[in-house]
């Protein structure tokens, strides 16, 4: 927000990366996360929230795995940055273009 409406910034970039040790962390068990310090546990309990619907079920390959949930996740912080109507409106004045990729 700070960028898009301080800085005027014209492309807004969400870039996962393969191997995110983040994601990687979200993965484990919800109890296992629990134990971790209280600003790590809800972010990581976050982007485990990201995962939800059994999208990751049936992946068995651990670096199909890595790909598809840093994707899972990058789709979902760029459709958050999707819910805030001022970033919005830029969006749809030609001011600002939001952008989700993967390296």
């Amino acid at each position: 927000q700070y960028a898009v409406h301080f800085l005027k910034v014209k492309v807004l970039l969400v870039l996962g990366h393969e191997l995110c040790g983040a994601v990687k962390a979200a993965q484990l068990p919800s109890d296992q996360l629990e134990q971790e310090p209280r600003e790590l546990s809800i972010a990581l309990r976050g982007i485990k929230y990201n995962f939800g619907q059994g999208k990751l079920q049936g992946t068995e390959d651990p670096r199909t795995l890595d790909r598809e949930a840093v994707t899972i996740n990058t789709k979902r912080q760029v459709e958050t940055i999707a819910e805030d109507e001022g970033i919005m409106g830029k969006v749809s004045s030609g001011e600002l273009l939001v952008v989700g990729g993967f390296y």
